[in-house]
C-alpha cells in the first residue's frame, strides 16, 4: 500500500512535522463551532466556472461577502453590496418538527454542549450535536466554516497504522496577507476519510493544501495540487469576528403596519339620501369627506 511508504508520506523526513504540531492542527480543525458565533468573510475563487460561488449573478463575480450568525442566519452579498441570498425565517418555532421528525431534530447546537478539550484549549473530541446547516447555499462553504472532515470528530484508534481521515505530508505555521496567524498543511485522503457533504469534499483524490485560521478554525485556503482539478483555489478572508448582527441583516424586509388614524375615505352610495347627525364623523359615511 502506498500509505505504508514513508518516502511517499514525507519526501523529506528531516523536515517532517512534529507529532505535537500535527495534533494541534487536527484539534484546530475540530474547534470551529466553539471559536466564533458571528463572522463576516469574503470568499473568492480562481476557476472559470465559479463553482465555489455557485451564484448566477450578473457579471459572474469573483468574490462574495458572506455574513453568518450561528446557528441559522446567513446573508450573501455581491461585490457592490447587492444581496444575492439571505435567510427567509430565523428563530421560528420548531415544535412541529420535533413531533414529526426523528431524534436528529432533538440535537442541541454545539455551542450548548461541552466538548473534550486538549491541553492547548482546542477540541480533542466532539460531542454529538446539530452541526449541519441545511440553509447553507453552497455545500463547500460548510466545509470551509467547519473543516472537521480532515481530522474526524475524535482521535483515531491507537492500534491502527493510519487512524486519521487524512494524512499530513507537510505542515507549517505562517502569517497570511492580512496578518492573521494560520496553520497550513498538505493533505491527502486516508482510509477513513468521509466528507461532511459527499458532493463537495474538502480533499480531492490527490494532495490538497488546506490553511486554517488559528483564531476561528475556518479553512481560509483550499488549493488542489494534484488530479484533474489541479490549480483550483478558493480563498476566504476573515473580515470581522463576533460582531453584533441584527435580525434585519438576514430576513426579508416586511411592510410596515398601516396607520389607522389616517384611514382613507370610502364613500358608500345610498347613504347620502338618509342624512344622519350633522357632525364631521358621520359626514364621511354620507357620500364623501366633510366639508
Amino acid at each position: 500500500m502506498d500509505q505504508l511508504n514513508g518516502a511517499a508520506v514525507f519526501p523529506d523526513p528531516d523536515r517532517a512535522p512534529s507529532k505535537e504540531l500535527m495534533g494541534h492542527f487536527r484539534r484546530l480543525a475540530r474547534s470551529s463551532p466553539w471559536l466564533w458565533n458571528t463572522i463576516q468573510i469574503r470568499i473568492g475563487v480562481t476557476d472559470k466556472e465559479r463553482r465555489g460561488l455557485a451564484f448566477a449573478a450578473p457579471g459572474r463575480p469573483r468574490h462574495l461577502t458572506v455574513l453568518i450568525r450561528r446557528p441559522d442566519a446567513i446573508r450573501v452579498e455581491e461585490e457592490d453590496g447587492t444581496v444575492l441570498f439571505r435567510t427567509e425565517h430565523i428563530n421560528d418555532s420548531r415544535d412541529a418538527g420535533f413531533v414529526a421528525a426523528t431524534r436528529k431534530s432533538w440535537l442541541l447546537p454545539p455551542q450548548l454542549l461541552a466538548p473534550v478539550y486538549g491541553d492547548d484549549g482546542l477540541v480533542s473530541r466532539r460531542p454529538e450535536a446539530a452541526y449541519g446547516n441545511e440553509l447553507m447555499p453552497v455545500g463547500l462553504w460548510g466545509a470551509f466554516l467547519d473543516p472537521v472532515e480532515v481530522a474526524g470528530f475524535a482521535p483515531g484508534p491507537a492500534d491502527m497504522s493510519f487512524p486519521h481521515p487524512s494524512t499530513i505530508h507537510a505542515l507549517r505555521r505562517l502569517t497570511d496577507e492580512s496578518g492573521r496567524e494560520c496553520l497550513e498543511a498538505e493533505l491527502s485522503r486516508g482510509h477513513s476519510y468521509a466528507p461532511v457533504n459527499a458532493e463537495a469534499p474538502l480533499l480531492g483524490p490527490g494532495r490538497t493544501r488546506v490553511r486554517l485560521d488559528r483564531a476561528t478554525g475556518i479553512c481560509v485556503l483550499h488549493q488542489v495540487l494534484d488530479g484533474p482539478d489541479a490549480g483550483l483555489e478558493h480563498r476566504v478572508s476573515v473580515i470581522a469576528v463576533d460582531e453584533y448582527m441584527i435580525d434585519g441583516l438576514f430576513t426579508q424586509p416586511r411592510a410596515s403596519l398601516s396607520d389607522v388614524r389616517q384611514a382613507p375615505l370610502w364613500p358608500i352610495p345610498g347613504l347620502a339620501d338618509h342624512p344622519g347627525p350633522a357632525d364631521r364623523d358621520n359626514a364621511r359615511h354620507r357620500g364623501g369627506p366633510a366639508a
